[in-house]
């Protein structure tokens, strides 16, 4: 035999009335928060890592960490400070230089 229990809060509406919630219905409600969170959590991690296996390595667009005829990535308009770029994975410093550098217009 089941036995629904109930619990009762202040309703926000009329503060002196109480509104009665079972057991069920709050975990119903828990379980599809959290079912929701989970997916979101997931669909944002596959987002990441879409957009990091986009992106060339740095031995594929030849980066190294000097400038190159006075070419700096801090002056490229694919970098994204502190240290990172739009088209090439890992670190990347602001002193460095690749085959991909577009000047900043």
């Amino acid at each position: 035999m089941l036995v629904e229990k109930t619990v009762t809060k202040p309703s926000q509406e009329a503060p002196n009335q109480l509104i009665e919630i079972s057991r069920r219905k709050l975990m119903r409600s828990a379980t599809v928060i959290v079912s929701g969170a989970i997916v979101l959590a997931g669909a944002i991690t596959a987002t990441h890592a879409d957009a990091d296996a986009a992106k060339s390595s740095q031995k594929a667009a030849d980066y190294q960490t000097s400038p190159k005829n006075g070419q700096r990535c801090v002056d490229c308009a694919l970098f994204q400070a502190p240290s990172s770029c739009q088209v090439v994975n890992g670190t990347i410093s602001r002193a460095g230089w690749c085959n991909l550098f577009s000047a900043k217009s």
